[in-house]
């Protein structure tokens, strides 16, 4: 059985150029097209901060998924993929997705060598992994955006304005309070 795992590993590692290019040109075109075009052709990652963030996370989680060894790296790998998602206006399914595009292109670009080798067992151990990932994804998603709805409610509700322009009802009271308690203390002098 242990063979059977490192042939397969093997053949994961031979193909890993081709398949994470690939991975990695499926998730740009989760983008409008405009976008699209842009993170695949800017190399500079200060001028193409999601290109660059898509190129660092997804060859060290191709390394985890593959290999199996840690999950805390793993993790790292899949927080720095997804945040960037959480932020922006993809549906949960649509950010977290994109892990789940690796099981298409590994039967794409291996699935034949794989059935000829006799390793359709072990890949059924990466395709787990996949998931796994998957649903890592999905809690590191739903954290971001807890954060976010998190600081968009301590915005709104700290700020004396709402978005109209009007005063915030609450803000007026708290001032209308504190205009009548100056009244009453004779500390307007406009009313004496």
């Amino acid at each position: 059985m242990g063979s059977g795992i490192e042939k397969l590993r093997d053949l994961l590692e031979q193909k890993k150029g081709d398949i994470v290019e690939e991975w990695i040109r499926r998730i740009q075109h989760t983008y409008p097209e405009e976008t699209a075009s842009f993170l695949e052709e800017e190399g500079n990652q200060f001028a193409n901060p999601i290109g660059a963030s898509i190129n660092q996370s997804v060859w060290p989680l191709y390394d985890e998924i593959i290999s199996g060894h840690d999950s805390d790296n793993l993790y790292k790998c899949l927080d720095y993929l997804i945040r960037v998602r959480a932020v922006q206006d993809f549906a949960p399914t649509a950010a977290v997705a994109v892990v789940n595009f690796l099981k298409d292109i590994i039967r794409e670009k291996i699935l034949d060598d794989i059935e000829s080798q006799g390793l359709f067992r072990e890949y059924l151990s990466v395709e787990r992994r996949i998931d796994n990932a998957m649903l890592a994804a999905f809690d590191i998603y739903m954290k971001c955006r807890e954060r976010v709805w998190e600081i968009r409610h301590n915005d709104i509700t700290q700020r004396p304005f709402i978005l109209s322009g009007g005063m915030c009802a609450s803000y007026m009271l708290r001032r209308g309070k504190k205009h009548l308690e100056k009244m009453k203390c004779g500390k307007n002098p406009s009313l004496n």
